[in-house]
């Protein structure tokens, strides 16, 4: 796409915003009305129309916000995103409650807005792996995880000459191993390759190396192979008719079959093949045909739109960093120049605007008020009207010389403030436990009155506190651009950058570098005019003058500690350790598995609703929100931990990969089987965990991983885990690592795995882990997709193989297994077999029962999991709830059915 058409289509996506936040304003009217609403499946359709709205936003400014060229404009597009992150969590928070249970559908809304689920699919946006982290802690990270080591300490000169010492035998021992292949090679006839020297390469060239050969390797088999082939050939015809005329010279050759015999075997020889011919064209027709129309699956696909598209964004990217380059080039020169000629004249602005708010407080009240500190902003507040002013200067001291009087003039004692004090907060107790009382009592009523349908006030959907966040950031960006985005915008408008806003941004930046200079002057100019006044109040009599009220000064923000130990030595000694570690390159395309398309209308029935189970799918998308999405959002509520829960074999670390793969994560492993013999000690745990912050922080986006976090809670440690120690991050753990997190600066999520959370103090598991995904049973449409995703990529099966009674039998098995199965069924040989041997659905249950190391999890173990989620998670409460609702409903409905009859 040209800068043109995407600067079209923000213009639609500014359309779209504003018809967005239209319905999101209805919904928070229908929210501040306490306006209860029935059935429940309207209830969901309200509020999923919003979110889906917002979701299909959400991705398309994130689009932009990669491709777009203009530089200025990009800055409030991040804005945008961040606010409707936030408001994204809070909507789906929102459907949870209104649904009742973790995993919402909103097809029914998708149907009235023409979408389909792909279109509210929550994608992770460029700026999640590339502008979190700093480009130095990228360095870092990339250098020492490529097995280059920075931050040890400076060696000594024996050190040196140790390590150059080992370095020489090292070389002498691949010489000679070198040389020794060479010889092997030679005795037994193969070809000698020369492989470049790949000691001082780096990681992509040695990458690069690898493939290269591989590749080497391939040719020079099919090579060989070929040479086999034709050399055996030749052997064989050269046999064929060496015996061919042996025996005729012999006489032994049996005499050639009659003239008509021979015609009659051609004549029917050419018949079956000239049938053979006609079927196989007719097959051809046909599967071209089904191709054409999506019917079946190739095995072959060309080069997918999504992978040039890639390539295309890429280039896009490069002409866009090229831009920001030339723009801030600009900006220091506008800055320099402004900074030369117009320094004075800025300063003497201030200086004028905060001399013309102390006449006015002279002129009208006859003194000063107190200057804004420097920590709350200085005079910037004078100019936003955050200070006092002079009609509420009036109202206090009109009270408070009322107060006075009443108290007859005289000062209270310390034990007199202390005591109102401690009354005011006794008070402030009393008033939050009766609010308290009274909701308890309110949410009681409210249930009760939900049994009878007849009664049924029906569901109150929350009020949004991120919805005015949205609206703020969207008034922001009109404010400076809606004069701007006009159909016929000059091209400055759509690419590079305009030259009129880098001048108001320069001044307005000067302004806030030198306005501190100029506080401290009108500083001392203000304390001036006080003692001159003092004195002229002095002189007419009064020997006490009016003052305002004092200002509360602000504590000073500490400046942080410098690290003893720089972030490079905290890196390498944690990667050293086996704590931060490499990850598999894991995408949410290697999780496969299918969503649950009929759960909206299961879900929607009037008074017999059904709750089937959550799909493979519909995991993969709530990971997307509570992770991928809260990981890069900042908003002070956003839950920070998740723990999967879920038999072995269900995927649980595959996601956790995806999410760290996605947002370019740093994996910290503090799982009890990985830590139980690093930095042994109290000692040295502490300063584990102070390393772990840091570098959590300093390479944030981290990732923090606890797998079998189940054993760190156990009742009761196992036998076998004893050596290690599984408890041992059990006391510290939330103190050290879960409390310091500040969800709206820390992009770090602690994601914990476990698979028999039944034998965990849940008390001790829920103050860390509120927040549990519970991976579903593998089901049918889950196996029917993965079985036609993996079958489909060799030739020789059949276009129409039937995966749907494998999928019914294997249900319960899990995915690794299946696929490895497949793959070591259809090994070379049985692929070779294919053509004449085809595919058998039972050769696939064969292989997957009889695969060593299969899971397979039935119902009756599945049901330890469920009922470990209902007392565990606070949804299970509320599910019951809603159940024995239902059902007060349904009897009440068929009594009054039973009434009219």
């Amino acid at each position: 796409m040209s800068n043109v058409s995407y600067y079209l289509k923000w213009l639609k996506i500014k359309e779209q915003i504003q018809n967005t936040l239209a319905e999101d304003e209805r919904l928070q009217e229908l929210a501040s009305a306490f306006v209860g609403i029935k059935p429940q499946g309207t209830a969901v359709e309200i509020v999923a129309r919003v979110y889906c709205k917002f979701c299909e936003l959400y991705n398309n400014l994130c689009d932009c916000y990669d491709q777009m060229e203009q530089v200025q404009r990009r800055p409030y597009i991040r804005k945008l995103i961040d606010a409707i992150s936030c408001r994204i969590l809070e909507l789906k928070s929102t459907l949870e409650e209104v649904e009742v249970f973790e995993f919402t559908y909103p097809d029914n809304a998708l149907l009235q807005l023409i979408m389909v689920p792909q279109d509210i699919e929550i994608l992770c946006p460029f700026h999640y792996p590339f502008e979190m982290r700093q480009e130095e802690m990228q360095y870092i990270a990339n250098q020492i995880l490529a097995g280059n080591r920075l931050g040890d300490p400076t060696p000594t000169p024996s050190e040196i000459e140790r390590r150059e010492q080992e370095k020489l035998e090292e070389e002498e021992r691949l010489r000679e191993e070198k040389e020794a292949e060479i010889k092997r090679k030679l005795a037994m006839g193969e070809e000698i390759v020369s492989i470049p020297e790949s000691e001082h390469l780096s990681a992509e060239e040695l990458e690069e190396l690898r493939f290269q050969q591989e590749y080497t390797g391939h040719i020079l088999n099919i090579q060989r192979m070929e040479r086999s082939r034709f050399t055996v050939r030749e052997r064989t015809h050269i046999f064929n008719k060496d015996n061919d005329l042996y025996l005729e010279l012999a006489g032994l050759k049996k005499p050639p079959a009659s003239e008509e015999l021979r015609i009659k075997a051609a004549s029917l020889i050419q018949n079956i093949y000239r049938r053979f011919m006609e079927i196989k064209r007719e097959n051809i027709k046909n599967n071209m045909r089904k191709d054409k129309l999506n019917m079946i699956i190739p095995s072959w696909l060309p080069p997918s739109a999504k992978e040039q598209l890639k390539n295309v964004k890429e280039i896009r990217r490069n002409f866009r960093y090229k831009y920001y380059e030339n723009w801030v080039q600009e900006n220091f020169k506008e800055s320099s120049r402004a900074l030369k000629l117009r320094e004075g004249d800025i300063m003497e602005d201030i200086s004028t605007e905060i001399r013309q708010w102390f006449h006015d407080w002279y002129n009208q009240v006859r003194i000063f008020d107190e200057f804004p500190f420097p920590e709350e902003g200085g005079s910037i507040l004078i100019v936003k009207g955050e200070t006092f002013t002079i009609d509420e200067y009036i109202e206090w001291r009109t009270e408070e010389e009322k107060r006075l009087k009443a108290e007859g003039g005289a000062q209270k004692t310390k034990e007199q403030i202390k005591a109102e004090k401690l009354a005011a907060r006794e008070e402030e107790k009393r008033l939050k436990l009766e609010a308290k009382i009274r909701e308890e009592k309110r949410l009681l009523d409210y249930k009760k009155a939900r049994l009878n349908p007849d009664n049924d006030p029906g569901v109150y959907i929350s009020v949004g506190e991120n919805a005015n966040q949205v609206h703020e950031a969207w008034n922001e960006y009109q404010n400076q651009w809606k004069d701007l985005d006009t159909r016929d915008a000059s091209l400055d408008v759509m690419r590079g950058y305009i030259k009129s806003l880098i001048i108001e941004n320069v001044y307005q930046d000067l302004q806030f570098k030198l306005r501190p200079i100029v506080d401290e002057l009108m500083r001392l100019e203000l304390n001036m005019l006080k003692n001159s006044l003092k004195i002229d109040y002095q002189a007419a009599g009064i020997a006490k003058p009016p003052q305002s009220r004092k200002r509360k000064k602000p504590k000073k923000v500490k400046p942080p500690k410098p690290d003893k130990v720089s972030p490079a030595a905290m890196f390498q000694a944690l990667v050293d350790e086996g704590i931060i570690k490499k990850y598999p390159h894991t995408t949410f395309d290697d999780y496969w598995g299918d969503r649950n398309y009929a759960a909206a209308d299961t879900r929607a029935i009037l008074w017999t609703p059904n709750f089937p189970p959550p799909c493979l799918g519909d995991v993969k998308e709530q990971v997307r929100l509570r992770c991928v999405l809260t990981l890069g959002s900042d908003c002070p509520n956003s839950v920070r931990t998740q723990l999967f829960v879920g038999p072995k074999g269900s995927g649980k670390k595959t996601l956790i990969y995806a999410v760290a793969t996605e947002t370019n994560s740093i994996l910290i492993d503090l799982s009890p089987m990985n830590v139980y013999d690093k930095f042994p000690g109290p000692k040295n745990l502490k300063t584990m965990f102070t390393y772990i912050n840091r570098i959590s922080r300093l390479m944030q986006p981290s990732i923090i991983l606890v797998d079998n976090a189940d054993k760190i809670f156990c009742k009761k440690v196992a036998k076998e885990d004893r050596s290690f120690d599984p408890k041992r991050l059990q006391r510290d753990f939330f103190k050290e690592i879960i409390k310091p997190i500040n969800p709206s600066e820390d992009k770090i999520l602690i994601l914990g795995t476990a698979t028999e959370p039944w034998l965990a103090k849940n008390a001790q598991m829920y103050k860390v882990f509120p927040s549990i995904i519970l991976m579903p049973r593998t089901d049918y449409s889950s196996i029917s997709y993965i079985l036609t995703k993996t079958l489909m990529q060799y030739h020789g099966i059949n276009r129409e193989f039937n995966v749907h009674c494998v999928a019914q039998v294997l249900r319960g098995y899990d995915i690794h297994t299946i696929r490895k199965a497949i793959e070591t069924l259809l090994d070379g040989t049985r692929i070779a077999q294919l053509y004449h041997k085809p595919l058998q659905p039972e050769e696939i249950t064969n292989a997957v029962v009889g695969f060593e190391g299969a899971v397979y999890t039935d119902l009756v173990a599945y049901d330890m999991y469920k009922q470990w989620y209902e007392s565990y998670s606070p949804w299970g409460k509320k599910y019951i709830d809603y159940m024995q609702m239902l059902d007060s409903q349904l009897a009440y409905k068929l009594k009054a059915d039973k009434k009219k009859k």
